[in-house]
């Protein structure tokens, strides 16, 4: 994580050099040449003590600012540069000479103390500009690359002044922004009345930033509605024979009948075992996943697949172990699945444990107290087709030489029916919208427009995407870039790109010379789509990138089998609340991507 008290950073190195640090030891050794032929020395003077200041100035943030690459400082003939404080010859109080033996003596060792304090504080000042001062992932200009060479002047101190933006602790808009919406309106489920005001609020409040268009454009979509659900366990030697065990049904899934579902429980850990038990053991039974979370890419068919796979075998319904990370022991998360003619619902890793070990006595049968699992599962759900008229959210900046060609910076507003979506993706579309944002504020607006594009039903079909192509599938053409953000937004770490190799190699040059100053520099390329939403943008040939940050836990970067497990631990969860986000981290990273978004957009 970077300090948040970190000055912005400067362009090059300090004022205090280590050149004039060399000078500097020149004009002390030639001093006490001199004070070898002299008759009696004397030490600085309390007005010159004065006159000089401190033994080595710091500088200060108006020096940071300075972008001129020499030293800047202009020096009187006879006066050392300023902070430094040569020695002098020592003069007696009445200015004459002393003549006494045992003076040029004492004057002698004083002296030599001073010439050796004078080479520890210079030996200290070079170790201070080298480890301390120049901050090894400040920007440098003296190591550009050519791409960051050929880049405009102007370019490079509008991205200066994005990255600087990125140490600015008061700036919390966008995370006040998000709090204020999600407190107001709660969740943003598609088709909900609580999607329709959200969206609403965004677009009045956007119309307040200079230089900002914003707009809604009409999306077409489904409404789930959970309903009422629950599920008993039974358990003959539990008070009332019973355990009642939390679940969240399965997005899209179909209700049971009106008075639920009542089977025996066979817990499978894969499809394979689900097959090779087949119908004989399957039909008319309740089919638990169980299974260890080796990562959602790995897991996640379960959710999406499971009750499709198990109707093929008679099962009645299905209950899926939770897709969190293992620490999650209680957590609940929802999720969308493909719709089937059977129920689907989650429970949490504890409960489906407690499920597969009640199963695992009784078919040992070592105790008339171990009986099969047994539950009854009531789910309520209902499934509106095409039930209403929704709408993505828009915002743009006008660019000033190539208005029509659009960089494009997204994330999802839609949500589950739990928690507020603070995380997943409220954060990704409010980043969008504080990067463009920060844009906007710039004297000098990029060469190319930037829209904000807030996409709806990205949970289930991804109806707004496809809206959204279908609008503007004849200036596609123009679509300049595209990235999306929903993995999360912690601290910057960069950007996964589709791209052709001559873009990725122009980015890692920028991400190298400069955005590494937010530690948000790095550069992968990837052959699939980066993103749900701009996944139809990249099959027709616009360039396409994600926004990855690192994990807040761990410092884990993407790659790393750690690094999902912050953002999975509240995924689709009653827990995605504002308090998984932090206000600097999300400054930081909008920061990261403003300066992202104003290079490519001035390429």
């Amino acid at each position: 994580m970077i300090p948040d008290e970190k000055k912005p950073i400067p362009w090059g190195l300090p004022p205090l050099r280590l050149e004039v640090v060399a000078k500097q030891q020149q004009q002390a050794s030639v001093a006490a040449a001199a004070d070898e032929h002299s008759d009696a020395e004397n030490l600085t003077t309390d007005s010159e003590k004065q006159q000089y200041g401190a033994a080595f100035h710091t500088p200060d943030a108006a020096d940071y600012k300075s972008k001129d690459m020499t030293d800047g400082h202009h020096y009187e003939q006879g006066s050392g540069p300023h902070g430094y404080t040569p020695l002098r010859n020592n003069v007696a109080g009445n200015g004459t000479p002393s003549s006494s033996a045992s003076s040029d003596f004492m004057s002698l060792r004083k002296r030599m103390a001073v010439f050796l304090a004078g080479i520890a504080a210079m030996s200290s000042a070079i170790y201070y500009v080298r480890n301390c001062m120049c901050d090894p992932s400040a920007i440098n200009p003296s190591m550009f690359s050519a791409t960051t060479l050929g880049t405009s002047p102007d370019t490079l101190e509008a991205v200066q002044q994005l990255l600087d933006g990125g140490f600015n602790r008061s700036n919390t808009v966008a995370w006040d922004r998000l709090a204020e919406m999600t407190d107001l309106y709660g969740h943003r489920m598609t088709g909900s009345h609580a999607y329709d005001r959200s969206a609403d609020w965004v677009v009045s409040t956007a119309k307040n930033d200079p230089a900002m268009h914003s707009y809604t454009e009409p999306v077409f979509v489904d409404e789930w509605q959970r309903g009422s659900e629950s599920l008993r366990l039974f358990v003959p030697t539990r008070p009332g024979g019973h355990v009642r065990i939390p679940i969240l049904g399965l997005g899209n899934s179909v209700p049971t009948p009106r008075d639920g579902v009542e089977a025996d429980i066979v817990p499978v850990h894969s499809f394979e075992e689900l097959a090779l038990l087949g119908n004989k053991t399957i039909a008319g039974k309740v089919v638990l996943f169980n299974f260890p979370y080796t990562g959602y890419s790995n897991v996640g068919r379960f959710r999406s697949q499971g009750a499709r796979e198990a109707e093929k075998y008679g099962a009645q319904a299905v209950l899926v172990r939770t897709l969190a990370p293992d620490t999650s022991f209680e957590s609940l998360h929802t999720g969308s699945s493909q719709r089937a003619s059977i129920p689907a619902a989650s429970i949490s890793l504890a409960d489906a444990n407690f499920i597969e070990r009640m199963y695992e006595r009784a078919r040992i049968g070592s105790s008339l107290d171990h009986v099969y699992p047994r539950v009854k599962l009531i789910m309520h759900s209902r499934l509106h087709k095409n039930a209403k008229q929704s709408a993505n959210v828009i915002i743009d900046v006008e660019g000033t030489e190539k208005p029509e060609q659009i960089v494009l910076l997204s994330g999802h507003f839609d949500s589950w029916d739990i928690g507020v979506g603070a995380m997943d993706d409220g954060a990704g579309a409010f980043l969008a919208w504080e990067a463009a944002r920060m844009i906007a504020q710039l004297p000098r607006k990029p060469k190319r427009s930037i829209r904000v594009v807030m996409w709806n039903n990205e949970e289930t079909f991804q109806r707004g995407a496809r809206a959204y192509y279908a609008k503007h599938k004849a200036q596609i053409k123009d679509h300049w870039f595209a990235i999306e953000s929903d993995i999360g937004v912690f601290d910057p770490w960069g950007l996964v790109v589709a791209a052709d190799d001559r873009i990725v190699k122009n980015l890692r040059s920028y991400g190298a010379d400069l955005l590494k100053v937010l530690g948000a520099g790095n550069i992968t390329s990837e052959i699939e789509e980066p993103g749900e939403d701009i996944a139809i943008l990249c099959k027709n040939g616009v360039p396409c990138a994600g926004f990855l940050s690192t994990n807040p836990e761990n410092g884990a970067a993407p790659g790393d089998p750690k690094w999902e497990t912050h953002y999975f631990r509240y995924h689709h969860a009653s827990s995605d609340r504002m308090e998984i986000i932090d206000k600097h981290q999300l400054r930081r990273s909008a920061a990261a991507l403003a300066a992202w978004s104003y290079l490519i957009a001035d390429l």
